[in-house]
């Protein structure tokens, strides 16, 4: 059985499923077998993939189901190392029900929007809830979106992790963190991850990133 890897938020527009492709693209590349979840009703996912095949490159299975996923999560993580599963961006039977059954769960938040910090309090609960049943559920904060030559960025990023790290209720952020790069989002519109590209700007530091997130978490 594979490795679960569940990303989520109580908040849409937070980079999910970026994260979900640029993760994906750089397992395959780097000889996993990977399979994608998508349990929202977007289509963003499904059109990322089919611009895949398109574009001729490395196969990621992407799969849909909705309400109660546990079951459907547990039959794909037999057929593949990595199985991520894309959650919907708010509460919902989809997000509770992955919780069961995962093995780490990412949440992501760019520090500098309340909007999104603020969402902390309701997953930690929820996450927190889940562990009492699902005791091997790794949980951890991914901040994302940072701009390290805004000092209103940086100053956010340190405050929020401090608070965190300040009371182990809280979900724990990773030390590695994802920086507001056009490649990410670039490459995804491809079809791709930046792991497919062969040049762009700050290609390696996004590389980096995503590899170094995945070491943290255990999936590479």
């Amino acid at each position: 059985m594979g490795k679960i890897l569940l990303v989520v938020s109580d908040k849409g527009g937070v980079g999910k499923s970026t994260y979900v492709a640029n993760t994906g693209s750089m397992l395959v590349n780097k000889g996993k077998s990977v399979i994608i979840l998508k349990t929202d009703k977007n289509h963003d996912l499904l059109s990322w993939n089919e611009k895949r095949t398109d574009n001729g490159l490395l196969t990621i299975p992407v799969h849909a189901a909705y309400g109660n996923v546990s079951n459907e999560i547990k039959r794909l993580s037999k057929l593949c190392e990595v199985l991520i599963v894309d959650c919907p961006g708010h509460d919902s039977q989809e997000f509770r029900s992955a919780l069961t059954v995962s093995d780490i769960v990412v949440t992501l938040v760019k520090p500098s929007s309340d909007f999104e910090s603020e969402t902390l309090t309701s997953v930690t609960e929820k996450i927190r809830t889940a562990q009492k049943a699902n005791a091997a559920l790794e949980p951890w904060v991914l901040f994302t979106r940072i701009n390290s030559a805004k000092p209103r960025h940086r100053k956010a990023a340190i405050e929020l992790d401090k608070l965190l790290r300040s009371d182990n209720i809280w979900i724990q952020p990773l030390k590695t963190r994802i920086s507001e790069l056009d490649v990410y989002e670039s490459a995804c519109n491809e079809g791709a991850g930046v792991h497919d590209v062969s040049r762009a700007s700050s290609l390696s530091t996004a590389k980096a990133q995503i590899e170094l997130v995945a070491q943290e978490i255990g999936i590479l």
